[in-house]
């Protein structure tokens, strides 16, 4: 079995206003009346009736906002929804936006969702008041008190706790502070330094708001504190202090009806109990702590039941029964701590969401009180707007008149030059044919004059020798001639075959130009001074090297790139 742990739940103010409300529950019931009344035998209202109905109020009455819609609940709409819609459309209202006191009627919007727990809807509306009420933090104004409190508790909702802190503190200060309000601050101030784990601190507020309820005689608060201070006197082993303040807390709770608080009380007697060796009190207090526990469903309060029958088992040496209710208080407690981490994550949603959109009052505000300036704004824009267009369409018109004019010039220039590009071409290949044909005459007579050396001297051969040396085929200055010309005309042939088939040679290449170039057999082998055979077998290794079967495939091929 683990070491023990002692499980004891502080209480805040959250249980202070269920104790209260359980006081005052006949003049609860009484406007519950009242409200269903008005449900049963009114009209439910939508965001926008509710608009135009107060509008329509306060034109005719005169009365502030602020008193008006003292007399709107989320009862008289058709939803909680639209109870939240008619909330903010009303805050977004000129006539409302324009009222010296729409800073407190946000407050008061925020303070009424803030008492019904919807910390985040309130966030809302107390951010707009903290933008919008002039010296927020140093003014007198009366309603500030609660406005930096409840700020203050919804800070710590959202554990911004140094933010809540500041809020609780100015609160504090503020001369319109109540004196119940005091306790709250106080019991607050002491839940940010528990969870801050300054327990020194803690204990410190927690007997300044301990203090502050016995002052005026505030017996609800005093049960609950005393309770919080027993815990604290509890694990610092002051056993008889902390059954003093526990028992006095569980009485209190009892009178008053607070079970949350009678719980927690009588399961740290138990805890006292079973640490001073009293088993049979402590049996007693079980079956006491059993009968209040019969209906209740809060993963809290059970966790906190299966605990303090751990331990009252561990006590009494019934180690089963020790286990299985640790392990059930083990079930609850993830229970809470995943619903503790799903709500962490919910409020720092929320806090992302909501600083994505705070300016949104402030830039609403400003818009209103620029409308004016911005319409007449608009007008000149849209008249400087008008000219301008109208001068600039004058000149894109202008500039594309002249900008077709140039394409065409060039697109002429550059016809007359692949004419003219072709003109040399040809006659660049007409003047290698000619040539070549010379040569190809002289090689026959050279041949002839081989086999019939008897007939020819010896200053003939060498002049035919002479006239054949003097034609040959592309000399370097005529290839670079011929591939200027041929890359003017097929741009990126050559690097084309240079980058994807290096291991192609110069005459392979050459042949490919005459290919693209649509010359016959006969006509190639005229240009590069071979015989028509040389041609085929060249034919035939660059068909090799590209991986073309058919002379026609290679045809196609090299006319397509």
């Amino acid at each position: 079995m683990a070491e023990k742990e002692i499980v004891y739940i502080c209480k805040n103010q959250t249980e202070t206003n269920f104790a209260l409300k359980q006081s005052y529950r006949h003049i609860i019931l009484l406007i519950f009346f009242c409200i269903s009344s008005n449900a049963l035998f009114g009209t439910k209202l939508t965001a926008e009736k509710g608009i135009n109905q107060i509008l329509s109020e306060q034109k005719t009455r005169g009365t502030s906002f602020v008193k008006l819609f003292e007399k709107y609940t989320g009862s008289d709409f058709t939803s909680q929804t639209e109870w939240i819609r008619f909330l903010k459309k009303l805050v977004r209202q000129d006539q409302v936006f324009s009222e010296p006191d729409y800073p407190e009627l946000c407050f008061l919007i925020g303070d009424r969702l803030n008492d019904e727990q919807r910390y985040r809807d309130a966030y809302y509306f107390f951010y707009i008041t903290l933008c919008e009420e002039k010296n927020v933090n140093t003014s007198d104004k009366p309603y500030l008190a609660d406005f930096h409190e409840d700020l203050g508790h919804v800070y710590y909702f959202f554990r911004r706790y140094d933010l809540s802190e500041k809020h609780l503190k100015i609160s504090l200060h503020h001369p319109g502070v109540s004196e119940i309000s005091k306790i709250k601050i106080y019991n607050t101030l002491s839940l940010i330094y528990r969870d801050k784990q300054d327990m020194k601190t803690s204990e410190m507020y927690l007997q300044k708001a301990y203090n502050q309820a016995v002052k005026i005689n505030d017996e609800v608060w005093m049960g609950i504190l005393s309770g919080n201070l027993g815990y604290i006197a509890f694990t610092k082993k002051e056993n008889q202090k902390a059954r003093e303040l526990v028992e006095f807390d569980f009485q209190v709770s009892k009178k008053n009806k607070q079970p949350n608080s009678e719980l927690n009380a009588l399961a740290l007697l138990i805890e006292l109990d079973l640490q001073e060796n009293k088993i049979a009190q402590a049996t007693e207090k079980m079956k006491n702590l059993d009968s209040l526990m019969i209906r209740e469903t809060s993963p809290q309060l059970l966790g906190l039941l299966y605990r303090t029958k751990t331990s009252y088992y561990e006590e009494t040496g019934e180690d089963k029964k020790a286990l299985a209710n640790f392990k059930k208080y083990i079930s609850y407690k993830e229970i809470m701590d995943e619903e503790r981490q799903f709500l962490n994550i919910k409020n720092a949603e929320f806090q992302i969401e909501f600083e994505k959109k705070q300016g949104e009052n402030i830039v609403y505000k400003e818009r209103k009180k620029t409308d004016n300036l911005i319409i007449f704004g608009l007008f000149v824009i849209c008249l400087i707007l008008g000219l301008t267009s109208f001068i600039i369409i004058k000149q894109i018109q202008h500039k594309r008149f002249q900008d077709k004019e140039i394409l065409t010039l060039k697109a002429r220039e550059m016809e007359d030059e692949l004419s003219a590009t072709e003109r040399e071409m040809c006659a660049l290949l007409s003047t290698i044919l000619d040539k070549n044909k010379v040569i190809f005459e002289l090689s026959e007579q050279l041949e002839t004059a081989k086999k019939n050396q008897y007939t020819q001297s010896d200053s003939e051969r060498e002049t035919m020798l002479n006239n054949l040396q003097s034609f040959l085929l592309l000399t370097e200055n005529d290839w670079i001639e011929f591939k200027r010309l041929f890359e003017k005309l097929n741009p990126g042939f050559f690097e084309f075959f240079h980058n994807r088939f290096p291991e192609i040679t110069a005459a392979e290449i050459r042949l490919a130009t005459l290919i693209k170039l649509n010359l016959s057999n006969t006509e190639m082998a005229r240009t590069l001074a071979i015989s028509p055979d040389s041609v085929r077998k060249t034919n035939l290794r660059l068909r090799k090297k590209l991986d073309i079967e058919s002379s026609d495939d290679l045809t196609r091929f090299i006319k397509a790139i």
